[in-house]
């Protein structure tokens, strides 16, 4: 029969695996037995950190604490709990992040549209307008004003705009200002281009067919499940 509890020696200190499988009163006795086993044959005397793996099992505070409660002296300390569960509200939260936000809509001066993750506007940015995603910016429409992706410091953010007017497009920290005052416009022309930070942290414009190749992870997401 499998062990409830199994053990594995890290550079950091150990590993207890908790077998998901297993009922929580055979990993208790297991747990019991073997670490009071090692505290036998601990003459270090020094402090041991042990960190829980429970697998696809997600163990309630109350449980933690018998946990540590069984496993905790003087020298040996739990300092970390790991499962493979997710809650509902990290699910939800990356569902948020994963699934782009569809913005319809004419973005006048002084006004400021926010999403959390991806954003894909359907409308004009006028100059004075800004646009703002923790994560990357996709503009079907005229940008003459401010396009922020990665707000929070993801600079694998991008953003993607028909180019053909003044603008200033940030990701994270950096900023790229786009001139076009200097140049004939075509009104028909399309110049969808996409900039990024590359691997020197510089901003870069680049044609939208290296989209994939620069960034291949940009486009594994379909109905918020990514397709990796």
């Amino acid at each position: 029969m499998k062990s409830a509890v199994s053990l594995k020696g890290t550079q950091e200190g150990y590993q207890l695996i908790i077998q998901s499988s297993a009922s929580l009163q055979d990993v208790y006795e297991e747990l019991e037995t073997l670490t009071l086993q090692m505290k036998k044959d601990s003459h270090t005397g020094r402090k041991i950190n042990f960190h829980v793996k429970t697998g696809q099992r997600e163990l309630t505070d109350a449980e933690k604490e018998k946990v540590s409660a069984i496993v905790e002296d003087e020298y040996f300390k739990v300092s970390s709990f790991e499962s493979e569960v997710l809650s509902l509200e990290k699910c939800l939260q990356w569902h948020k992040e994963a699934s782009p936000t569809l913005e319809v809509r004419t973005v006048r001066s002084g006004q400021i549209v926010e999403a959390e993750g991806d954003m894909l506007l359907i409308g004009v940015v006028h100059p004075g307008g800004m646009v703002r995603a923790t994560g990357s910016i996709y503009i079907i429409g005229e940008l003459k004003g401010i396009a922020h992706a990665g707000v929070n410091g993801k600079e694998s953010a991008v953003v993607v705009a028909n180019f053909r007017y003044n603008a200033q497009v940030r990701i994270g920290d950096n900023v790229h200002v786009i001139e076009k005052k200097d140049q004939p416009t075509d009104e028909d022309s399309d110049t969808t281009e996409f900039v990024y930070v590359n691997d020197l942290h510089i901003i870069e414009v680049s044609s939208l067919e290296n989209l994939k190749t620069i960034r291949p992870e940009i486009g594994k997401h379909a109905g918020g499940i990514y397709n990796g």
